[in-house]
């Protein structure tokens, strides 16, 4: 087995196990009981995004101490670094779907990337209250798991995910946001016939073009690179990509906008 290989199993063990512990907060919380309070932007946070950012940043620092952590509610209280596209650092998001939390949906998630040079070469992506999850690292590629666990136990079951070229028939899937489809998304998709559409909540829909399940991703509105680059490297792992709408790779990193996205589309296997 050569070393980046070696390196990138390292890097992903070390990512789920994070992610995992931080799933447990989610469902503790879950368990008792959220409390919801309305931030500045309009949305929501919980007791659980605290508890899993805490959980996440205390493990990136144990296991990789040199590298910088932007994490959205760190961010959204002044106290994350800005990191530019040609920087080395972790994206987190410790509650991807917060809405999906609070109405007692499944689909929500937990998301931790490493970006390198623009680029999410590394990513978790864990549902907690599934118990799926989803990962990928560049040249390593992409992989799906069951997670069993009774708190002392626990085994995985892993299968390697390569995203499908999409096709133009009936069974050509898009997934658009359950809580944010905008009237340019809807136009958007208004291009492709005989397009069946899925809405799903969180990053899960890039792990759902990752699997093969699904064709394309548009999001044409707000969103934030925490939101997306854990999702984005799975998918990228798998053979993917997501592209701005002028056509070029998205790329993570501080900007104008500090860590806002433009419009983008994810793609399976991208149809020419």
């Amino acid at each position: 087995m050569d070393t980046a290989r070696i390196e990138a199993e390292r890097l992903l063990a070390a990512l789920e196990r994070i992610a995992r512990d931080a799933g447990r907060e989610i469902l503790d919380v879950l368990g008792a009981g959220a409390d919801v309070i309305w931030k500045s932007d309009a949305t929501p946070v919980t007791e659980a995004d605290h508890r899993a950012e805490a959980v996440i940043l205390a493990g990136l620092r144990a296991y990789f101490p040199s590298i910088p952590v932007v994490a959205e509610e760190a961010d959204a209280e002044g106290q994350c670094p800005l990191c530019d596209a040609s920087s080395r650092f972790f994206l987190v998001d410790p509650l991807d779907g917060t809405r999906e939390f609070i109405a007692g949906r499944d689909d929500f998630t937990v998301n931790i990337a490493l970006v390198d040079g623009g680029v999410p070469v590394a990513g978790v992506v864990y549902a907690p209250k599934t118990g799926m999850l989803y990962s990928g690292a560049a040249g390593h590629g992409a992989f799906v798991m069951q997670v069993f666990d009774d708190g002392t136990v626990s085994e995985r079951r892993a299968a390697r995910v390569e995203a499908r070229p999409a096709s133009a028939g009936a069974d050509w899937v898009a997934l658009t946001s359950r809580n944010h489809l905008t009237p340019e998304t809807t136009r958007y998709l208004a291009r492709f016939k005989d397009c069946q559409t899925r809405q799903l909540g969180s990053s899960l829909k890039f792990c759902l073009l990752a699997q093969g399940l699904a064709d394309v991703y548009p999001r044409l509105g707000p969103t934030m690179q925490w939101d997306t680059a854990a999702g984005d490297a799975v998918l990228r792992a798998a053979g993917g990509t997501t592209l701005t709408l002028d056509d070029q790779p998205l790329v993570y990193g501080a900007g104008k906008k500090r860590y806002a996205n433009p419009d983008f589309v994810s793609w399976g296997k991208r149809r020419r």
